[in-house]
């Protein structure tokens, strides 16, 4: 017997997240599980539709933040397995972490990927009607993943945000907005129009939500300003700033909140590279499924516009513009452009209009594809590569907005560690508080974000768990390792002194460690006279 929760506008649970009970006559199994990915149903079009459900939907679950796999871990019972599939005989587990098994479940081979609960014949006799709340509890245990799947996204409790009503909630009928579901969009147009703004885009309401956790992000009013004041003034967006400040983050938000507020059907996030040509971006010419034709299919840009989503792009400094961009220069400076491409259904030209342009070109020669005037690219960009980022304001300063998000103050960092050590002892928070306040003196030589520094007391609270200590600078030194070392690539030999000297007092009796690290990874020199420099500090 089998019996499952899953989302009501999946068409099928063989495509969707579910939660799911499995009675046999080995006993009983509960699992947070996908579907297989295959059905019976026979209509193309409907398991299509199952197909592109299911993809959207893994993509949400490889992107999944640690604010929601945390409490999801926290939550589950201690004895699931995380498995590639449901079904399977009680075991150990196939991965040492649900982050793990959602990157599993995230990608081509994850259907049917299962956190399974194993029950025996006679656990589940003495259980008897106790099963079903031991079936609420694993779905209890899911709901924020489910939330952050198909809903407005994972909240946790906070005392703050008792007076603010819940835009979305988690149920046994979940059924979800299309505005709230960046990926799971109904593409009737009427269907939209029923559905009234659930927000208002403005300043005081982005703040509130960026704030809020599981984002809490500490940025100057001045920077949500600027943010609102771009895209209400037609502008599309580039968020600049170092490493760590959180500009992908506020992207989403701010998506988020477009959403919301009716401007666009939702989201989608991806990473510039340095391959990335206009086959990408517009799009271009693929087999069709006959195989013997090419068709043209729409790249990342083309497809979330004529989709009504707003398109964020990660760390776009990375990808080469020209080649990336092509004819889409033209498309964001305000100006219709035809593409060197015919539809495969019209055999007409395609052209891109923008701002009401479809009129200028004859039907009975193109095949229009009109951009829609509030579609905005969101984008971030590593101040760092300043060479870049001059040529490419030069190219689109009058469609995009610059925007800088700037590291905050001192105090906005201690305040954002010290949330992730409220778990330990009042000596260790104070010990580790003590080794991140010595390391936060770095940003006097390279701009470093809060995120990093977030990352960082994460990892200490892990390490200091694991039987670690930070007494004797081990801990020092491998924060400074794993997370700061890679942001030096590049300095001088004058910054290498001062990064030596200034690390010296964190890390020491790891001195001569950190002397070899710099010089090895960073292929620095330094000279006996930094040592009793860095020594004397």
């Amino acid at each position: 017997m089998w019996c499952c929760v899953y989302p009501g506008d999946a068409s099928n649970k063989s495509y969707a997240l579910q939660v799911a009970l499995i009675i046999s006559a080995d006993g009983a199994e509960l699992c947070l599980c996908l579907g297989s990915g295959t059905s019976q149903i026979r209509v193309p079009e409907l398991r299509q539709d199952g197909e592109d459900y299911l993809e959207r939907l893994q993509a949400k679950l490889r992107s999944a933040p640690e604010a929601v796999v945390g409490a999801v871990t926290r939550a589950l019972p201690k004895d699931v397995r995380y498995l590639t599939a449901w079904r399977r005989p009680s075991g150990a587990s196939e991965f040492e972490s649900l982050r793990d098994w959602l990157a599993y479940a995230g990608s081509a081979q994850g259907t049917q990927a299962s956190v399974s609960r194993y029950l025996s014949t006679k656990e589940l006799e003495a259980l008897g009607d106790g099963i079903a709340d031991e079936y609420l509890d694993m779905l209890q245990a899911a709901a924020p993943l489910f939330d952050y799947c198909f809903g407005n996204g994972y909240v946790e409790e906070d005392e703050e945000l008792e007076e603010e009503p819940p835009t979305a909630t988690f149920d046994l009928d979940v059924r979800t907005r299309a505005s709230t579901s960046p990926n799971d969009l109904p593409e009737d147009d009427e269907e939209l129009e029923d559905e009234p703004p659930t927000a208002t885009f403005d300043l005081d309401t982005l703040r509130a939500r960026a704030s809020a956790l599981p984002y809490g992000l500490q940025i100057a009013d001045e920077v949500y300003r600027a943010v609102i004041a771009a895209v209400r003034s037609g502008k599309h967006l580039i968020l600049t700033g170092p490493p760590g400040t959180a500009k992908t983050t506020l992207a989403e938000v701010l998506c988020q909140l477009a959403a919301d507020a009716g401007f666009c059907r939702g989201y989608t996030l991806t990473t510039a590279t340095a391959d990335w040509t206009t086959y990408e971006t517009i799009g271009g010419l693929r087999p069709a499924g006959n195989g013997t034709e090419l068709r043209f299919h729409p790249g990342l840009c083309l497809d979330s516009a004529t989709n009504g989503r707003w398109l964020i792009i990660d760390e776009l400094n990375r990808s080469n513009f020209d080649r990336a961009f092509g004819q889409l220069f033209t498309v964001l400076s305000g100006q219709s452009v035809v593409l060197p491409y015919d539809d495969h259904e019209t055999r007409k030209r395609i052209v891109l209009a923008v701002d009401g342009g479809a009129h200028k070109y004859r039907p009975s020669r193109y095949s229009v594809i009109e951009v829609p005037r509030d579609w905005r690219i969101i984008a971030t960009m590593n101040v760092f590569d300043k060479t870049l980022l001059f040529e490419m304001s030069y190219a689109l300063m009058r469609r995009f907005a610059f925007v800088e998000v700037p590291a905050p103050d001192t105090a906005v960092y201690e305040t954002i560690w010290q949330r992730e050590l409220d778990e330990l002892t009042a000596a260790d928070a104070a010990q580790v508080g003590q080794i991140l306040g010595g390391l936060e003196r770095l940003r006097t030589i390279k701009q470093l974000g809060p995120a990093v520094f977030k990352d960082m007391a994460g990892f200490a609270r892990q390490y200091l768990a694991a039987g670690g200590t930070g007494s004797d600078g081990t801990l020092a030194f491998q924060l400074f390792y794993s997370f700061l070392l890679p942001q030096f690539e590049g300095i001088d030999e004058r910054d290498a002194r001062r990064l030596f000297q200034t690390l010296t007092p964190v890390v020491g009796p790891q001195r001569e460690r950190l002397a070899t690290a710099l010089r090895e990874v960073l292929g620095v020199t330094l000279s006996p006279d930094d040592d009793e420099l860095g020594e004397g500090a």
